[in-house]
Formats: C-alpha cells, structure tokens, sequence
C-alpha cells in the first residue's frame, strides 16, 4: 500500500462528521479535498499552504467536490497559521496532515524547512483532541529533505513519545538509491479519569 493511500485509509478511520481538521501543507489539495469529504457541512478543515498557487488548488478542488463552506483557506506559513489557532482551537482538532517537501509541478526551491516544521509540530501538541491523530509523510529524495526527516524524527522521539503520545513510523522499502518517504502516525493520549 502506497504512503498516500495509507493516510487516507487512516483518515477514514479517525475523521467523523462534525470534526474540526487541519490540511497543514494543502499542496494540490487531495488531503483537504479527503478530510473534506469526511467531515462533511457540519465540521470545518483548515487548510495551510505558503504558496498562493497551492491555495489556489486545493480551492478549485474542494469547490468542485462541492465542499460548500466547510473550510478556512490559509495562504502564510505553517508554523504561524497553526500557532494563531491555539487559542481557539485548544484540543479540539481530530487530525492534523503534512506532506513534507515541495509542491508537485512547481520551484523545487519552495519547500518546507525543519525549523518551521518543527514549530508547526509543536503547536500541533497543543491542538489535537484526546485520541487525537496527527500524520507526517516526509518526502526525502530532494536536497534538504532527509535533512528535515531526520529532525522530525528527532522531534518525534523527544518530544511526542515523551509526553505519552503513541507513535509509528512507517517507510517502504525501494529500490536503487532513491530514498523512500516516512510517515510518522502519531496519536494523542486519552486521560482516564
């Protein structure tokens, strides 16, 4: 099974109608186009991407899905939009989604940076629901992206599985010298009282 397919197989399972969701790097706009259809017109996505075109594709995609008004556009940087919505949206997120790299068919030069990816990522500690699923696919065949595969991971043992989180990580075997892509799922605790 493909990384994408297991994201969305996962997502089916977690995602519920009424959920608040994040799409944290929009991309073309499949994972939001996916949340979206799983939340349906009484749950709200957010859906994050830096580069306007992105935001522009992942609007003509949920519009011609038929989305309605179920989602919040955000053309800015990650690591800013998800720190704004804490306040707000203090565990109160189902899933949260990141594609890590660059955007398909665009400047390669345009990509996700650990260090605001890591800031996104602990945000995201504070706006996940209990049981609450967070998904991190890191693309790493391009220059800087094992760079910041291996940061995420660093921040998945220090900071994620310390506080009680569940985590996995998968990552498919290929062959030549191509590095595959991870996907870390990572899965807030629930309080027992």
């Amino acid at each position: 099974m493909r990384l994408t397919e297991l994201v969305h197989k996962l997502l089916d399972q977690q995602v519920h109608l009424g959920d608040s969701v994040i799409d944290a790097t929009s991309g073309n706009g499949h994972d939001s186009c996916k949340l979206a259809s799983l939340i349906g017109a009484s749950g709200h996505l957010h859906a994050i991407d830096i580069q306007a075109p992105a935001i522009a594709a992942t609007k003509q995609l949920l519009e011609g899905s038929g989305f309605g008004n179920c989602y919040t556009l955000y053309c800015d940087d990650h690591a800013a939009v998800l720190r704004a919505m804490q306040a707000k949206h203090q565990h109160r997120i189902s899933a949260i989604v990141f594609n890590l790299g660059y955007l398909p068919g665009s400047d390669h030069t345009i990509q996700t940076s650990s260090t605001t990816t890591i800031t996104a990522l602990d945000a995201c500690l504070r706006l996940l629901r209990e049981d609450g699923l967070l998904l991190v696919t890191a693309y790493r065949g391009h220059p800087g992206g094992a760079e910041e595969a291996a940061q995420v991971d660093k921040w998945m043992q220090q900071r994620a599985i310390c506080k009680g989180w569940k985590m996995e990580q998968e990552a498919p075997q290929v062959k030549g010298p191509r590095m595959a892509p991870v996907l870390w799922q990572v899965r807030s605790p629930v309080v027992s009282i």
